[in-house]
């Protein structure tokens, strides 16, 4: 991650283009004040948050990680991706990993967890955003964030 930069700048993004504020979004979510200003000062939160934050304020919210200068049109067997409810929500990841030849021992290794671990990410479809970064980091990878609005009245597309 650059210098500066901030994992969850696509949400304050988000919010500003919809005029709202960590209060009102702690209302429009049911949560407290404190929890969002929790979030927002650690700079992280679990990728299904963030998610859900993004669809309240009228966006689908999506990641991806790629290398940079990687225009290869690579086709990954997305086999195993689709969930009872669409695509799942680590599909970016398992692509990723797929593509770039990253095996899940080795990703627990470089990260220091334990493989059950990394398991389990993948059984609950879900990992906080920071592990996204530091995947990113080890492995040479740029994390791409975009929010696509779910209707026409939302400002349009964000891209970071």
């Amino acid at each position: 991650m650059a210098e500066g930069e901030k994992r969850l700048q696509i949400l304050l993004s988000l919010m500003s283009a919809k005029g709202v504020t960590k209060i009102e979004l702690a209302g429009m979510m049911g949560m407290s004040r404190q929890n969002i200003h929790t979030f927002f000062r650690r700079d992280d939160m679990k990728l299904s948050l963030a998610q859900e934050i993004a669809g309240k304020l009228g966006y689908d919210l999506s990641y991806r990680l790629e290398k940079e200068g990687d225009t290869s049109n690579v086709v990954t067997q997305i086999e195993g991706l689709v969930g009872k409810d669409g695509l799942q929500r680590l599909a970016f990841l398992r692509i990723a990993m797929s593509r770039y030849g990253i095996e899940r021992r080795q990703l627990a290794e470089d990260l220091g967890f334990n493989y059950a671990g990394i398991g389990r990410w993948f059984r609950v479809d879900d990992i906080a955003i920071s592990h996204i970064y530091r995947i990113a980091e080890l492995y040479g990878l740029s994390v791409k964030i975009k929010a696509v609005p779910k209707k026409e009245t939302a400002p349009s597309e964000i891209e970071l």
